[in-house]
């Protein structure tokens, strides 16, 4: 009596939909040197995890800078994951991951202003001493922008918090924006320094109200790079547009990947009048074997592109995921030719039955001849 009502509860437990992701954080302000908390609750392993640390903050012109994440408390490990640093309005440019005993450093000079950088680096499970980015303004620049993001396949507990201090920032903010499995689970811009630094908040997650960017008078055209700098959203009137890069999924066959796929976010944001995505055209590949595609559900859309000084563009009316793809290269067929080995003769032993008919031959042989030697 009991297993048969037992059955229908097991499958109601079955039918139910597992919890979705959460990641909130908090708090809306900080002063320089107070910790920001993201909480994340039901991430489970094998999932694509990216976080985009994108700061923004006063420099004096040709002058030094340095701002960290210092104590980031990382609760899980990415595996096969990437660590990408940007800077903008710079000359000169420095990454510096800390880790123990351990420092992973890379530096390069900017062009136009724009710098670049993306080291393979698996995210270990554990407390780092912190994430650096330092380098020079440009000699006309009072603002930098630096981004950071880490990627990689998420291994460890499903319900945890990552925790940093923010340093060398007194004044700016930061935008954080983290998805799992290309969707976005948190878009977040907290205020560094001002009267309300340190507010609490519960954080956000995921879309809230739609953004609809309208123009006014007093607004303008602002850029918006890729951490990688392949790619820039050109929009008005925008405080932030976040380009974050995604893994790809489901490309069309015979295409690979060139660029991105990268997301523009929120997800919930318009452009009035529309934005511009632009990419810049790779080494190698001929112009006319690129094109511009879109994502959406589990297809991608090629889009009307322009060649415009060395980069491809269109117009986007809103966010999404978009990429850049050609051709794949034809598959290489490797022929080996074989010579086959030159077998010598076989050689056949000689048999017993054999030896003895040679023997008896040859004594036959012998008597005859000394037979013939006696008649002489």
């Amino acid at each position: 009596m009991y297993i048969r009502y037992a059955i229908p509860l097991i499958l109601i437990l079955v039918a139910l939909p597992a919890s979705a992701v959460t990641i909130t954080e908090r708090p809306d302000s900080i002063a320089n040197g107070h910790p920001i908390y993201i909480t994340i609750t039901g991430l489970a392993d094998g999932s694509r995890f990216d976080l985009l640390i994108d700061s923004s903050f006063e420099v004096q012109p040709n002058s030094g800078f340095s701002v960290q994440m210092s104590q980031f408390s990382m609760p899980f490990a990415l595996n096969g994951g990437t660590v990408t640093a940007t800077l903008d309005g710079t000359s000169e440019n420095r990454l510096e991951v800390m880790k123990g005993d351990t420092i992973v450093a890379v530096s390069g000079r900017s062009v136009d202003g724009h710098y670049s950088t993306t080291k393979e680096y698996d995210i270990t499970r554990g407390t780092y001493d912190y994430f650096r980015l330092s380098g020079v303004s440009l000699p006309t620049v009072r603002v930098v922008q630096a981004k950071l993001q880490v990627s990689g396949v998420k291994e460890g507990a499903d319900d945890s918090e990552i925790t940093f201090v923010v340093e060398g920032m007194p004044e700016g903010t930061i935008t954080i924006i983290a998805l799992v499995d290309g969707a976005q689970a948190l878009y977040k811009t907290v205020t560094v320094g001002g009267q309300t630094a340190g507010s609490p908040s519960s954080g956000s997650t995921g879309p809230t109200a739609t953004v609809s960017i309208t123009p006014t008078a007093t607004q303008a055209w602002k850029d918006f790079a890729s951490a990688d700098g392949k790619a820039r959203v050109r929009a008005f009137g925008a405080d932030f547009v976040g380009l974050v890069a995604v893994s790809p999924q489901d490309v069309p066959e015979g295409m690979r990947v060139v660029a991105g796929p990268y997301s523009v976010m929120p997800n919930d944001l318009v452009f009035d009048p529309a934005a511009t995505l632009a990419f810049t055209v790779p080494v190698g590949i001929p112009v006319a074997d690129l094109q511009v595609y879109s994502y959406s559900g589990s297809s991608w859309s090629p889009m009307p592109a322009e060649m415009v000084s060395g980069e491809l563009q269109i117009f986007i009316p809103a966010a999404g995921v978009y990429a850049l793809l050609a051709p794949a290269p034809p598959e290489t067929t490797v022929t080996q030719t074989v010579t086959p080995a030159t077998t010598a003769p076989a050689t056949t032993a000689p048999t017993r039955a054999g030896m003895e008919m040679l023997t008896v031959v040859l004594g036959a042989a012998v008597s005859l001849g000394l037979a013939a030697g006696r008649r002489r």
